[in-house]
């Protein structure tokens, strides 16, 4: 890498030094006035070259200058509008009129390694700007994502500050490749929307090839702001919010959780634990100190907590040179009870762009963030697990304040200053550096080189306190220490990371006889990536201080880990168009990669991708007043995946790996035999076909596109289906074995009009995909049944399998009859308990009997709805963003009552139970849930559809109502605009889940539950 940078280095020199004997044609001085077409001024207009990067913007009164020869030719753009040409030849002034896009087909969208124009896009690429990310203030800006651009799926498991990051994925692919400003490999979700210009998913083989082993399961390009010609433009955002838990079930109350522990106690053949008369004093709260009625979810959850973000960025610049510098900050507060929790977080972005020449510009991005996080001691998971555990009918508290030695005194966690906390704070820093020349000699063709560096830092601190546990003496009125939970250990760990890239290119853009337009490029860039990490532990403390050298030195730990990785890849792609009308596209990646030998180190990807507007043959031209765009688009490719783990090729050892004693009392490292080598071991491959068609209607009225895609991928690693002795020592390798198949499709439509004052706007996008496995490496059945049952070769992959269940048995005759499911002749089972379809017919319900009973966790459709108006100063918009065909399968604490002497939730009130609980022989009141035992009769916890839930959600997720003042309201005292907001995040949510939120993960409920955010905003501009 360092021989690199001093090649890059002399690149660099020659190139500045060269600027100086460049030659050019003769020039004019040319001006004008650029105006909207109700005569309005336009500043930041764009007047730029055709074959050139040299340009100029508007000023404040729409004027601009700017020095061109008589062949060249300029090019007026501007967000929105549709962009114009006008040859130089002998002219000296130009006034323009800009027109309004109805279509938005002269927006220009970013690429890998570049622009087009969307007019000319060929392969599937969409695309959110600016303002959709602005709507509703966010600490992740990844969440804003969710419905707004089709074909992404994203899924937020969580809602606590600082861990709420969005999973997401491209068409059901797996993991997307994220890209920074060019950069691969950087974090986006905790940059501050308002440093961000646009994001730009791409889809298909033609747009992801440029990324190559990277790219296959589709890319996410993030781009940020940049400066715009125009006086310093300063502008102020303050946003405070409160944010509340979506969906939660309740906990039981006293009186509910005694009268369900009798109830499992008499059905587990006991005597009731509860008389009627503490049942009623636990109802009626006469006697709190003995029967208390607890509610732990108010003990360890606040309703409402705050969120505050201020946000001050500076945006100008000339003809000379541009800028934009922000600065953020952003604070969240836990909604965990009782000491300082929160979440804090420092944004800074400086990007700024010098013409240093007419053919030469040096660009310098600088981002940095700092994010600390102040937690309890005990993560969110073991928090929300110790919440359900409390029992409602114990006091956490003695009467003189101590924590009591019932419910395992879990309730101390909520104390920081009594049981410790964890701190963990992030510090990183990106830079870029970019030199682009434009070679005067050569017509279009410009050199770049880009130069990165960035660093990411990360402190981790855990201090846990032991604290006592104490129970009152109601005779002497005294707490007495009675147990004791924890030890006094500090554990410290530190990671740093340093990314290294390099890219060096060059680009070609010319028109040949006005009809055929040619792009090329050619880029070279490598990267490196150096990471360590390093922790220690210390326990026992006799003396609490939370420093390490304060701790005993006796059963001290340490540890660390150390990587190194890098790739070198070659990328080009070629452009070629006939008139705008026939569009054509090339592009490829060179890969290498060190995960594989060196005969398979190499990899050559590739994407063709072409498309036809049909709206502009003069053939169509009767139709253009109402279809004024309409194109077809195709691409095919093949790219690949070296996410396959590191050096499989070569024969090892894993060190360290366990602890021998060999002579003395030293204590020594070991190492294991790695295991058996796959020296034929390479790359995924994965083959991408994608089928699109824009059409546009009465000039942006109506807008509609549609993609057909499949991606079928081959070369996954699986294990050979072999026996092998134990005997043999070994495990047999990792090889390229598998072969899976997606398909899907995805529509949007959209309309956008105008009627007087009113404008309003509203699209839509659907997605679905399905996924299956065409080839499974597995053993032979032994029987049809078998094979059909557990097959997995092309099948589809998102499926739930397990017991069907056909009702609830409603009394012992039925029991009786039925085929066995308990395996004791069904002697266990009572009216209530889950019946289930012998799906085999052998008499006998169990794993023989799974069946397809559901979809599986991932959503398979996707869509998302954008709504919009204004009416003069006032306006208004919202998404509703939702999924479908995924299920949540609920498992322990959600389906048995007191699991692992746990509380339970309320929704078990409505359960099958005895009306006389002292007569067995009682009529049975039917209910929706299984009459109640402790931790759940072992029938009702069989893997079963009774258990499993249909998520499909649709949900309001952001809702913005903006009033804006007039610019002449605030003329005098400096002010050019001030707004003031109200927003909205996760606002409704409408699923047939009714005590749990759509998006929390499977399983018992243990997590920081997603949450909705109502916010109130003023924005004052300079």
């Amino acid at each position: 890498m360092g021989a690199l940078y001093i090649k890059i280095g002399l690149l660099m020199m020659l190139m500045l030094a060269y600027v100086h004997f460049s030659s050019a044609q003769p020039i004019n001085r040319i001006s004008g006035r650029v105006l909207n077409e109700a005569g309005e001024v336009m500043k930041g207009v764009s007047v730029g070259f055709k074959h050139k990067n040299t340009s100029t913007f508007t000023d404040e009164q729409g004027q601009f200058v700017i020095e061109a020869g008589k062949q060249d030719t300029l090019v007026f753009t501007y967000m929105g509008f549709v962009s114009q040409e006008v040859a130089v030849e002998n002219k000296e002034r130009l006034d323009i009129v800009m027109v309004e896009s109805q279509n938005a087909l002269d927006e220009v969208v970013v690429v890998g390694y570049g622009t087009q124009k969307k007019a000319n896009l060929t392969g599937a690429v969409a695309t959110m700007d600016s303002k959709q990310l602005s709507v509703v203030p966010a600490a992740n800006v990844s969440a804003l994502m969710a419905g707004n651009l089709p074909g992404l799926m994203a899924v937020q498991r969580s809602g606590e500050p600082g861990n709420d990051d969005v999973s997401f994925n491209i068409r059901g692919f797996g993991s997307a490749l994220v890209v920074v400003d060019g950069i691969v490999g950087r974090n986006f979700s905790r940059l501050d929307p308002n440093e961000i210009e646009s994001i730009t998913v791409l889809k298909d083989a033609a747009s992801t090839a440029v990324y190559g082993v990277s790219g296959g399961n589709g890319v996410v390009l993030v781009t940020t702001k940049k400066g715009t010609v125009g006086k310093p433009e300063f502008n102020y955002t303050f946003n405070y919010g409160l944010q509340h838990v979506t969906n939660y079930p309740r906990f039981v109350t006293s009186e509910e959780f005694a009268i369900l522990k009798n109830e499992a106690a008499v059905n587990a053949g006991g005597s009731p634990v509860f008389t009627p008369e503490e049942v009623e004093k636990f109802r009626n709260g006469s006697d709190p100190l003995n029967y208390p009625n607890v509610d732990y979810y108010d003990l360890f959850v606040r309703d409402y907590t705050p969120q505050i973000q201020h946000n001050a960025t500076v945006r100008g610049g000339s003809d000379r040179i541009k800028y934009f510098f922000l600065l953020g900050q952003t604070d969240q507060m836990a909604m965990w009870k009782g000491g300082n929790q929160d979440y804090r977080k420092y944004n800074f972005r400086s990007n700024v762009d010098a013409q240093i020449t007419d053919g030469l510009r040096i660009s310098l991005d600088l981002g940095a963030r700092t994010e600390n996080r102040n937690n309890l001691v005990q993560d969110a998971y073991l928090m929300a697990s110790w919440m359900q555990y409390q029992w409602p009918i114990v006091n956490p508290y003695t009467p003189d304040g101590k924590i009591q030695n019932s419910n395992y005194g879990l309730i101390a966690y909520l104390d920081r200053d009594l049981t410790g906390y964890i701190r963990n704070q992030v510090n990183a820093i990106q830079g870029n550096l970019t030199i682009d020349y434009q070679i005067p000699f050569v017509p279009g063709l410009s050199a770049k080189v880009t130069g990165v560096r960035d660093l990411y830092f990360e402190d981790r601190k855990q201090w846990m306190k032991k604290y006592g546990l104490y129970t009152w003496d109601p005779a002497t009125q005294t707490s007495t220490q009675t147990g004791a939970r924890e030890n006094n250990t500090l554990d410290l760990s530190n990671s740093k990371m340093v990314a290294s890239r390099i890219q060096a290119s060059l680009n070609y853009s010319r028109s040949f006889q006005e009809n055929h337009n040619v792009g090329a490029m050619v880029l070279y860039e490598e990267m490196e990536d150096i990471s360590t990490s390093l922790g220690g532990t210390r326990i026992n403390y006799v003396v609490p201080i939370d420093q390490i050298f304060a701790g005993p030195t006796r059963d001290q730990t340490n540890r660390g880990t150390a990587s190194d990785n890098g790739r070198q890849s070659i990328v080009g792609r070629f452009n070629y168009d006939y008139k705008n009308k026939y569009l054509f596209e090339y592009s490829f990646r060179y890969d290498g990669s060190p995960r594989f030998p060196p005969e398979y180190r190499w990899g050559y990807f590739s994407g063709y991708s072409a498309g036809w507007r049909i709206s502009d043959e003069q053939f169509f031209s009767r139709y253009t007043s109402v279809v004024d765009n309409l194109k077809l688009r195709a691409s095919y490719g093949q790219l690949g995946n070296d996410n396959t783990g590191n050096f499989q090729f070569i024969t090892g050892y894993t060190y360290p790996v366990r602890s021998y004693i060999l002579g003395g009392s030293a204590v020594t490292n070991g190492f294991v035999d790695a295991g058996l080598a796959n020296p034929n071991i390479t790359w995924e491959e994965i083959n991408m076909l994608n089928l699109g068609l824009d059409v546009g209607l009465w000039r942006g009225l109506l807008t509609m596109e549609v993609d057909v895609f499949s991606r079928w991928r081959k070369n996954i690693l699986a294990k050979r289906a072999l026996q092998i002795p134990i005997t043999f020592g070994a495990a047999l390798p990792d090889e390229n074995l598998n072969e899976d198949l997606v398909r899907g499709f995805e529509i949007t439509l959209g309309h956008n009009n105008r009627i007087n004052d009113v404008a309003y706007n509203i699209s839509g996008n659907v997605s679905f995909t399905r996924a299956k496995m065409t080839h499974v490496e597995q053993g032979a059945f032994n029987s049809q049944y078998h094979n059909w049952r557990n097959n997995e070769e092309n099948r589809y992959t998102n499926r739930f399998n397990g017991l069907k269940a056909i009702g609830q048995f409603q009394s012992y005759d039925e029991i009786k009859s039925a085929p066995i499911q308990d395996g004791y002749t069904n002697s266990t089972l009572r009216p209530g308990d889950i019946k289930y379809d012998d799906f085999n017919g052998d008499g006998v319900i169990n794993t023989e009997d799974y069946q397809p009973i559901g979809r599986g966790y991932n959503p398979e459709i996707n869509f998302g709805i954008n709504m919009g108006g204004s009416w003069k100063n006032l306006s208004v918009s919202m998404l509703w963003q939702g999924s479908a065909n995924f299920s949540m399968y609920q498992e322990h604490y959600l389906i048995q009552p007191f699991a692992n002497d746990m509380s339970t939730y309320a929704y078990f009130m409505d359960r099958w139970h005895l009306s006389d609980i002292n007569d067995p022989n009682s009529e049975w009141i039917p209910g929706k849930y299984p009459a109640t035992i402790n931790d759940g009769a072992p029938n009702n916890k069989m893997l079963s559809s009774f258990w499993l839930q249909d998520a499909s959600y649709l949900r309001l997720k952001s809702l913005n109502i903006t009033y804006r003042f007039t610019a002449k309201a605030f003329s005098k005292i400096g002010l050019k605009d001030m707004a003031f907001t109200l927003s909205g995040y996760n606002l409704l949510t409408f699923t047939g889940m009714e005590y749990t939120d759509p998006e929390a993960p499977t399983g018992r409920l243990s997590y920081y539950p997603q949450q909705k955010t109502y916010n109130a905003g003023v924005s004052v501009t300079f």
